[in-house]
């Protein structure tokens, strides 16, 4: 590779690194504007007798947050309309994609592995806990370029989750949750930047196996992973802590035996 190709592929990365950052910051904006639609009481259910101020901003902010809202879904619907789609983890291959996708760099699409972790992590958590939460593109990205940054010989599927997992876990994706939804406590047990990508990467190595039931969706499947992997989820924790990726992987093996 040439010194121009790499100096190219190094502006590429990082303008796929400030494009994310730039739409995290929108996300951000939108995540503190739907905490103060709340400012009354009245999106939460709550009886309460606020303020003349606090109406106000409530309502100001909800109104923003339709606009924003509304702007993000016409802009998506007319310029990439796939933008959202989250890539399943039933598709063929795709294990194998997402492990090569670690080095691409694309400035009209997310790469194959953001498109996959950053689009799992949405659907885990809006499983779990209710709006708002934030989930950060450009840690996933920054996860996929630390993970670029390692010329290792060929892994095995768990190897290499083992190193995404770790990856991920460390560079928390998972900037805020919401309130836990009734029965779906794991937030307030688990730290969601442990959580999140476990569910993420044991589903990607669980439906390598084949989709287990015909008419079962992703979020079915990621709920299905979530009360799976449950009882293994501090031992995880306790072998990120000590970035332990060989026990790590050992560990998602021996959840993949279960299966």
């Amino acid at each position: 590779m040439t010194i121009a190709f790499r100096t190219a592929d190094n502006l590429a990365a990082h303008a796929v690194c400030a494009a994310a950052g730039l739409r995290d910051s929108l996300r951000a904006a939108q995540f503190y504007v739907r905490d103060l639609a709340h400012a009354d009481g009245q999106t939460a259910g709550q009886q309460t007798s606020a303020t003349f101020l606090s109406r106000s901003v409530a309502g100001l902010a909800r109104l923003a947050d339709r606009f924003m809202t509304w702007g993000a879904n016409t802009s998506i619907r007319l310029i990439l309309p796939s933008w959202r789609k989250l890539p399943s983890p039933f598709t063929p291959g795709l294990m194998d994609e997402v492990s090569s996708a670690v080095r691409e760099n694309s400035l009209l699409h997310n790469p194959l592995f953001n498109s996959y972790f950053f689009r799992a992590a949405i659907h885990i958590v809006e499983h779990y806990s209710k709006p708002p939460y934030l989930v950060l593109e450009h840690r996933v990205d920054a996860a996929r370029r630390q993970l670029a940054q390692d010329a290792l010989p060929k892994q095995s599927e768990t190897e290499f989750l083992a190193r995404v997992l770790l990856a991920l876990s460390e560079a928390h994706l998972i900037a805020k949750t919401g309130p836990s939804r009734p029965g779906r406590r794991l937030f307030e047990t688990v730290d969601p930047n442990v959580a999140v990508p476990a569910i993420a990467c044991v589903s990607l190595l669980f439906a390598g196996e084949g989709q287990p039931v015909e008419r079962l969706d992703d979020d079915q499947f990621f709920a299905i992973v979530g009360a799976l992997i449950l009882p293994k989820l501090d031992t995880l924790a306790t072998l990120i802590e000590a970035r332990d990726t060989s026990a790590i992987a050992q560990e998602l093996a021996a959840i993949k035996a279960i299966y």
